[in-house]
This record gives C-alpha cells, structure tokens and sequence, in this order.
C-alpha cells in the first residue's frame, strides 16, 4: 500500500487514466473527439515533466492497458505510435543526466516521423510501394469529399503529406509539453525550467543526415526522399519560429505582430516555410560561439 502513497506513483496512475479517457473518447466517435485526441498526451507531459520519465512509462503504461481494454488493436497501435512513443521519447530525452537541452528532444521531433516513414515504407513494400498506397488514399478521400482535383494537384499531396503528419505531430508535442510545463510551473513542481526553441542547436550528426536526405532526394526525387528531407528540416523550421518570438518578446504589439506572423504562414506557407527554416539555419550556424557571437573573455 505504500506504493499507492507516493506522489509519482499517484501522478502516474491519474495521468495515464485522464490520457485513456481522453484517447477513448476521440476512438469512440464522440463530440469534439479530434480536440481530445490532440491533448491526449498533455497528461503523460505531466506526470514525465514533473515526477520523471520512470513515472512518464508508469502512465504510458497505465493508459496503455486501459486503451487496450476499451479498444481494439488498431487504437492501441494508434495511442503508442501517435502519442505515448513521442511523450516517452521527448521527456526522456529533456531530462537525460547531465542537464537539460532541447538539441536532442528537437532533434527526435525530425527523426521519429522520418523512422515510422522508412517502416511504413518497407511494410508498403508489397503493396505497390508508399507512394502508390498513399495516392490510392488521397484520391479515395476525395471523392469521399466529393472533390475532382486534378492529377497534379493530387501528384502535390501525395509528395509532402507524410511531412504535413510530421508536422502535426510535433505541433502537437511542442503544444501539449509547454501546456504542461506551464501547469507544473504554476504548482512548482516542474523539474526544469522551461526551455527556449530559440536556443536549441543540432549536433553535426544530424546535419550530415539532412545532406544525406538531399542527396538521396536529388538522385531519387520520389516522394519518401522528399518526405524524409522535409521532415529531417522540421528542427531548423521550428528553430526560426522560436527565433522569430524571441526577437519579439520585448517588443511593442507583440500579440499583433505574431498574429501578422502566423496569418502570413497560413496564406504563403511555400514562402514563408523556406524563409523560417533558412531563418534556423541562421540560428545554427551564425549565433553559435565563436561563428558570428563574440566570445566573452574568461573570468579570471
């Protein structure tokens, strides 16, 4: 019974519960099912970010079991591959020994959707390959939709949807972690203070795996290269969005200027989106030490 006294172990258990009630009801079919599938993973946050990762798998698991009960296989699969694989991974990653960086965390934002990509894509293999299942899909839900799009605009879909899911998926862990952090922040009980986009930088690892994309890309130029390019860029975009707020956090009109921001990112998202990952790049490379940031002179 002693363990059932313990602050983790009760975070856990609530956590993992509220997170299956939550996936359960967007399974089911019920009203604004699609809004609770989304903070579904807020919970785990919570339990990871404020009591550890051992206590993050706690309520994996409970949820987990719970989802397992209610659902079927599919929605099992669906929980672990959207929700509790990310939350697992990106706290552990946070939280590693040895202080918190976001360069690992907003590195595996990029390489776990390209990872379920190259899966997905050896599993398709049979079938015709990704991108003829993923044009039959499109095109089935079209005409659900009772559109006639024409074939290249069909071609344009089926090139970039894998990076527009790896999109939500990180929009929907940046969005759920910092609802998280930002409840743990107001009880005191967070374990790190709250991180800044802007700051992250990515190990030189993962800069020869985007040239590898490109140039995987320059000789294939089928849609799984392009897919994995676009998402192995997705740090450096989110880089150059957390960039462009930390030049405006003291800003007059703050609140107007990103909402000029985000409004110019839904109308020219083709232009914008190169615009914010060159402005990552930027962050990278010229703001790093010793490559365009003066130094300050040791302490003595």
């Amino acid at each position: 019974m002693q363990g059932f006294n313990n602050p983790a172990v009760l975070a856990a258990s609530a956590a993992g519960l509220i997170s299956a009630v939550l996936m359960m009801w967007a399974l089911r079919g019920l009203p604004m099912g699609s809004l609770m599938i989304w903070l579904a993973p807020a919970p785990l946050y919570v339990a990871g970010l404020g009591f550890g990762p051992v206590a993050a798998a706690g309520a994996v698991a409970v949820a987990g079991l719970v989802v397992a009960l209610g659902s079927s296989m599919l929605g099992l699969g669906v929980f672990f591959v959207l929700i509790a694989v990310p939350t697992l991974l990106l706290v552990t990653l946070f939280l590693r020994p040895g202080g918190q960086s976001l360069s690992g965390p907003v590195a595996a934002l990029g390489l776990y959707p390209v990872v379920l990509l190259l899966l997905l894509t050896l599993w398709l293999a049979g079938d015709g390959g990704f991108e003829a299942v993923l044009r039959g899909a499109v095109e089935d839900a079209t005409r659900r939709m009772g559109l006639d799009l024409p074939a290249g605009m069909i071609d344009a879909v089926v090139r970039v949807k894998a990076a527009a899911v790896g999109f939500w998926l990180a929009v929907i862990a940046i969005g759920n972690a910092a609802l998280a952090q930002g409840f743990l922040r107001k009880q005191g009980l967070a374990l790190a203070a709250t991180p800044d986009l802007a700051e992250a930088r990515m190990p030189g690892w993962y800069l020869a795996l985007v040239l590898l994309a490109g140039a995987a890309f320059a000789v294939g130029g089928d849609a799984v290269t392009l897919s994995a390019l676009l998402l192995l860029l997705l740090p450096f975009f989110l880089m150059g969005i957390g960039a462009v707020h930390k030049r405006l956090r003291n800003a007059r009109g703050r609140f107007w200027f990103l909402a000029g921001f985000y409004t110019l990112m839904l109308i020219f998202l083709q232009i914008m989106a190169p615009a914010m990952v060159g402005m990552g790049l930027y962050e990278q490379w010229a703001r790093r030490p010793g490559l365009g940031t003066p130094t300050p002179p040791p302490q003595t």
